[in-house]
């Protein structure tokens, strides 16, 4: 079995216009390809070299209500003459509903293994290759937990920093 896993850099997170272009990229990739399909969030690290996140990680990851990123697109004042065109791409994004991504630093191996698990389940590897295998066993397998918020967390508790951080570094400074 075959799955395209779309890696794309984490840096394009700070800046909500490339968000919505990757947004887009995913998107078309994931039915122009046709293959089961994963997409990744690389070089976790780094994400906040660029700038920092105007949300939370998960925001970015499970791609939630994307109206927010749209407003905070409007505080530019390049964008807010494209707020319309934004909206609609947007309103694209969210109709299909498809895209998500999995966070990835290469360096940490319980990230890798989480890509992995993503790719495997993607691809159909992690329900066996039994073809006697039952139905219910097939859906107690395929609605086994996978919460990615916990996961989401511990990666943005690691490499994004807080604002509550960034004040007491601020006073500490003083």
């Amino acid at each position: 079995q075959l799955a395209a896993v779309h890696l794309v850099d984490s840096h394009y997170c700070t800046d909500p216009g490339k968000f919505i272009s990757v947004l887009c990229t995913s998107l078309s990739t994931m039915l122009h390809v046709e293959l089961p399909h994963v997409n990744v969030l690389s070089k976790m690290d780094l994400i906040e070299q660029y700038g920092k996140l105007a949300f939370n990680l998960d925001y970015y990851t499970e791609v939630l209500d994307l109206s927010y990123l749209v407003d905070h697109l409007a505080s530019d004042p390049f964008f807010r003459n494209f707020r319309r065109l934004n909206e609609k791409l947007v309103e694209v994004i969210e109709d299909y509903s498809l895209v998500s991504f999995v966070p990835l630093n290469v360096q940490d191996k319980q990230s890798m293994r989480q890509v992995m698990q993503a790719v495997d389940k993607a691809n159909g590897y992690s329900f066996g290759d039994r073809e006697l295998q039952s139905l219910e066993a097939l859906m107690s397998a395929a609605v086994g937990a996978d919460f990615h918020f916990s996961s989401t967390l511990a990666v943005q508790e690691k490499y994004v920093q807080s604002q509550d951080k960034a004040v007491e570094e601020e006073v500490m400074d003083l």
